[in-house]
């Protein structure tokens, strides 16, 4: 099939701007990878989630009690909405590594006849039935540590030391995010999960012909929540009453946060990319019809109708449009995989394969070729008034008289010509310039405000690791123990300073809004672990009283002086009404403060701790590590500096590859926009610019007028941008930040510098493409007269 003449002149026409085709289709490109990327990232571990959880059928409820005999199943099974239930066995141990710390580690029975929170074997096999010292690890566990199949491990389980033997690895749903009790981010070889046979499990944890968890698969028509207010009364004689579902589970909680984050991102992030291709493509196609003037004249003459001229164009927009799509949505899918291995190494999914349906990849190229049409609408409206005979003839030089006495004339008299010329251009298409600087500021806004909220993480490492928590390593125990235990590991080796600490699981309640979470107890004059005002003084915890972390304050909507409900979920349970003392700036969980003593007598029992924070000499000796590895009691040994390492290695590497990428993406638009904007400018002035090489002016003069403009709407665009991107973190922040953290910004000096630095340097890179096609300009061809 022939082309037609208009198609061949739209060839012609986008070989002829290449440059800043490629420079908009950028642009365009960012904001439909940005969609497929997000889009992707949400898809697959969405997917990815659902299926694994279904097919290892992890449980929906979950209900935690004390102990309770093997035929309470019958009742439980009875209860409406039930589909499958099963009574697990479930403890803590420690495993003694030698010449290392305790490391805490979650025993459980394997799953029974229901198959209720299956695991995935990735080697070896299950215990053979009987055998009571063979046992399943957790493979992350055990590649960290080294450990191989038939290796024994030592563990420490009620205060009796056996040996066991590994006969097999395997991972589950339930373990997707396990950080180590007391710390917040996981570290493979901080924690392990040990399956043993059930026979095997109920006789290490004394739980002959009972169990101490209940999970239960629900029917979809009762809701669950129904289904545990049955569940928490059935067992509440026997410990239970404190149960929850799986939103509220570890794994599935944290997932669940970070798909919400991806959403959101993909809802305000795309749009920016491409308002800022429409507005290009609206300052371009206006350009080229103004050039064009004569040939659209000649066009209509020959017959071609105002719709079909138009169309010509729009063509020309949705095939910049198109190709940029395309470019995203294979860039998207690229990041998309490579951000999917991370996810993969960071919530330990045995397979995360990156797959998206068409509709985001549909979704991009229609938003994409509708803000193409929409920039290109508005310029094509020369195209419909204009008749042949006003086309041929030049347009009518613009009248600049009105608006040069003023403002604007006392301004410009304190500069020289060129400088006079400079600003003339920038103020007689105020619109243009606006535009030009609000699309700078967009990028510089977007890479910085990214940029803050990476720094965030630094800020939180210092505060939560430098001002809050003062130890270098915290002893936990596998149950309440004696306050005198402090002055015991005070004493010994290589220990300058000790503190008890209490936790007490509970559910907080202001009204209807409820949060599970915990009371942690401090000591009066608690120096190692403290609760920090914004200013990141200590708070004095009061006689009476709490006070609670920002996350959890937003999350129960509680403010100092209200009263906060807290249930006791263990123990005698009781119910305490707390006066809100102070809000403290808690960065990492959502805790709450209490005084020691005030938290003993509220929930009723002895001076107990389940904890004891410890300063030392440098690292803590392996003398230390070996007197805690021989006390029964204690559970696990956290050491802070392995706790910040993980912290630091989560931000270098997830966090740390995004703000390359965000980088080169603020580079990219800023590029577009500059590039296109001196390339407009000089395809509009090349008549004026030979002229003043003919006068006389050099090619460093004439380069300096056209880049000076340039420059000058870039250092409007700075300060603009730098106001935009702190706006901009302090949302994304707001936005992003949950009970689980708080997203913490600042006004960083290196971050607005980087963000800058960028932008400069697609500045600068504009103006030097533009000095390139300012020594190719043909001057003859420049000064010649289209009449």
């Amino acid at each position: 099939m022939a082309l037609t003449v208009l198609h061949r002149k739209l060839f012609r026409d986008l070989w002829r701007i290449r440059a800043q085709a490629l420079a908009i289709s950028a642009v365009v490109a960012l904001g439909v990878m940005v969609q497929v990327m997000m889009a992707g990232l949400t898809d697959t571990l969405t997917v990815t989630r659902d299926a694994y959880f279904e097919r290892h059928r992890l449980a929906q409820v979950f209900e935690p009690l004390t102990r309770a005999p093997s035929s309470m199943m019958e009742q439980v099974n009875a209860i409406p909405g039930v589909l499958a239930a099963e009574g697990r066995i479930s403890g803590f141990g420690r495993i003694d590594a030698d010449g290392g710390e305790p490391v805490q580690a979650r025993i459980l029975s394997l799953p029974g006849a229901a198959g209720l929170n299956g695991i995935l074997m990735t080697a070896g096999r299950k215990p053979i039935a009987g055998r009571s010292d063979e046992v399943v690890l957790l493979d992350t566990f055990a590649a960290a540590r080294g450990i191989a199949l038939g290796d024994t491990l030592g563990v420490t389980v009620e205060g009796r030391h056996q040996k066991l033997q590994v006969v097999g690895f395997a991972r589950a749903p339930e373990f997707l995010f396990m950080p180590a009790p007391g710390e917040f981010f996981p570290t493979d070889g901080r924690f392990a999960v040990i399956w043993m046979e059930r026979k095997a499990a109920a006789a290490v944890l004394d739980l002959d012909g009972a169990f101490n968890e209940v999970l239960a698969l629900t029917t979809r028509e009762r809701p669950r929540k129904a289904v545990l207010a049955d569940l928490d009364r059935l067992m509440a004689p026997y410990g239970g009453g404190a149960g929850f579902v799986q939103d509220q589970q570890t794994s599935a909680r944290f997932i669940e946060e970070e798909l919400k984050g991806l959403r959101q991102s993909r809802v305000f992030l795309p749009p920016i990319f491409l308002a800022v291709a429409a507005f290009l493509l609206n300052v371009t196609i206006t350009r080229i019809v103004q050039a064009e003037r004569r040939e659209i004249g000649l066009m209509k003459a020959f017959g071609h109708s105002g719709a079909e001229i138009a169309g010509h164009y729009l063509e020309m927009a949705l095939m910049i449009a198109f190709a940029g799509a395309l470019l995203g949505s294979a860039l998207g899918v690229m990041l998309g995989r490579s951000i999917t291995g991370l996810y993969m190494e960071f919530y330990k999914f045995p397979y995360l394969v990156f797959s998206m349906h068409p509709g985001p990849f549909a979704g991009g190229l229609a938003f994409s070729l509708i803000a193409a049409a929409l920039g290109a609408a508005i310029a094509l409206r020369t195209v419909f008034r204009l008749t042949p005979a006003e086309a041929m003839r030049p347009p009518a030089p613009p009248d600049f008289t009105h608006g040069r006495v003023g403002f604007l004339a006392i301004v410009t008299s304190f500069f020289d010509q060129p400088g006079r010329m400079i600003l003339r251009q920038i103020t007689r298409q105020p619109v243009r310039s606006l535009g030009t600087v609000a699309g700078v500021a967009a990028g510089l806004a977007l890479n910085m405000a990214m940029l803050m909220i990476y720094s965030g993480f630094d800020h939180t490492m210092d505060v939560t690791f430098g001002f809050a928590d003062r130890s270098d390593a915290t002893v936990s125990f596998i149950h309440p123990v004696s306050r005198d235990v402090t002055h015991e590991i005070a004493h010994l080796p290589g220990v300058l300073e000790a503190e008890p600490t209490r936790y007490v699981p509970v559910l907080f309640r202001n009204g209807v809004i409820t949060h599970r979470g915990e009371l942690t107890g401090l000591s009066e004059d608690a120096q190692l672990n403290r609760a920090l005002r914004p200013d990141l003084e200590p708070i004095a915890l009061p006689a009476q009283g709490v006070v609670i972390s920002r996350g959890l304050a937003d999350v129960l909507k509680l403010q100092p002086g209200e009263n906060l409900t807290a249930e006791v979920t263990e123990g005698r349970k009781r119910t305490l009404s707390l006066p809100v003392a102070a809000i403290s700036d808690t960065l990492l969980g959502a805790p709450a403060y209490m005084r020691l003593d005030s938290l003993t007598r509220a929930v009723g029992e002895a001076d107990r701790i389940t904890s004891v924070s410890i300063r030392t000499e440098g690292a803590p000796s392996p003398e230390l590590l070996h007197e805690l590895r021989e006390r029964p009691k204690v559970a696990g040994v956290s050491i802070k500096s392995d706790s910040l390492a993980a912290f630091r290695e989560i931000a270098d590497e997830g966090a740390g590859q995004m703000r390359f990428v965000f980088g080169a993406i603020a580079f990219v638009l800023s590029f577009g926009i500059v590039y296109n904007a001196a390339r407009n400018a000089f395809a509009e002035r090349a008549h004026e610019l030979a002229s003043l090489r003919v006068l006389g002016f050099t090619r460093g003069e004439v380069t300096l007028i056209l880049a000076g403009e340039i420059t000058l709407l870039v250092a409007c665009a700075l300060p603009v941008g730098i106001w935009f991107g702190w706006t901009l973190a302090k949302l994304i922040a707001r936005v992003f930040s949950n009970e689980l953290y708080r997203v913490s910004v600042s006004f960083d000096l290196p971050s607005i510098a980087t963000a800058v630095l960028v932008v400069v340097s697609a500045t600068l890179a504009s103006i030097l493409m533009l000095r390139r096609a300012l020594d190719r300009l043909n001057m003859i061809s420049a000064l010649k007269a289209r009449d």
